[in-house]
């Protein structure tokens, strides 16, 4: 009986072509149950060697580590997930200190201080030079005060450093954190010597303009938007972002500050980049110059 009626709607064209379009969405279906069995047997291959399934593996040298290396990412997101397999570094760290070294190619006989970086970040540094100094940020802790780990306590908002200390201060996805940020540009820039740089990275969202998350209202900070949290090296609860950057972020440093000139350097899609790592989303870092005292 099924076969008369296969018969019969084969022969009236509407029904034919609903038929031919059935027999066709089965063979897709087919093939993409195949395409699934296929990655499933290399996951597990993978998974039996001991090994994180990559998505992306690319054969290149790392401006961070200065090595031969390959990066690999086992996370679509590659802003925090492509690691150079020497030393581990992602994409925002990478472009960073291509353009320190580019912008400043002694800066291993410069002084360099860095706000809340990870591990990985100050083992690198400290390997390179000797005039590399760090800090986090407690608010239990009296400002200034010697870290048990070997940084100091610093809030970005009221530095406890002389003026003109530092050639160089280095933020990484820092200063979308900062209640006043116009406050902690203000004294990065007194810290540095004229000629040097703060150099960072912080999410920009191009072709649109920066805004606050939070404002200070009845006594207290209180969300505009609702709360977005990232990373946070010394707090696993992680760090509230309090602003949203946009490409009119140079403008409001300058602005500040009033001794500096600052840059958005991108990078884009070229042979050099790809072949360094340097491929992720807001993938931007900031040179802000200080030009005069």
């Amino acid at each position: 009986m099924n076969q008369l009626i296969k018969d019969i709607a084969l022969t009236l064209p509407p029904l034919k072509r609903l038929y031919a379009e059935r027999e066709q969405l089965r063979e897709e279906n087919q093939r993409l149950k195949d395409v699934r069995e296929e990655v499933a047997v290399e996951h597990k291959k993978e998974t039996q060697l001991g090994e994180e399934p990559s998505i992306r593996m690319t054969e290149g040298y790392c401006p961070f580590c200065g090595s031969e290396t390959k990066f690999v990412a086992g996370d679509y997101w590659l802003r925090d997930h492509y690691l150079c397999t020497q030393c581990n570094s992602i994409p925002r760290q990478r472009a960073l200190m291509k353009i320190l070294k580019e912008r400043y190619p002694d800066y291993k006989m410069l002084d360099i201080h860095e706000s809340s970086p990870s591990d990985g970040v100050i083992r690198q540094f400290q390997n390179m030079t000797e005039n590399y100094s760090y800090s986090y940020y407690y608010e239990d802790i009296p400002l200034g005060s010697a870290l048990t780990d070997g940084g100091t306590n610093q809030d970005l908002e009221h530095l406890t450093f002389a003026d003109d200390s530092f050639d160089i201060f280095i933020t990484q996805d820092v200063m979308e954190h900062i209640p006043n940020p116009e406050h902690a540009f203000l004294e990065i820039a007194r810290v540095l010597r004229k000629g040097g740089a703060h150099i960072f990275t912080t999410p920009i969202y191009l072709f649109t303009k920066s805004k606050p998350r939070i404002q200070f209202k009845d006594g207290k900070w209180v969300n505009i938007f609702p709360p977005v949290y990232h990373g946070n090296p010394i707090d696993e609860k992680g760090s509230l972002v309090t602003w949203d950057w946009g490409d009119d972020i140079a403008e409001l440093i300058d602005d500040a500050t009033h001794c500096t000139k600052t840059e958005i350097i991108q990078f884009p899609h070229t042979k050099e980049n790809y072949e360094m790592g340097l491929e992720a989303d807001f993938l931007q870092v900031i040179i802000s110059k200080k030009i005069k005292e």
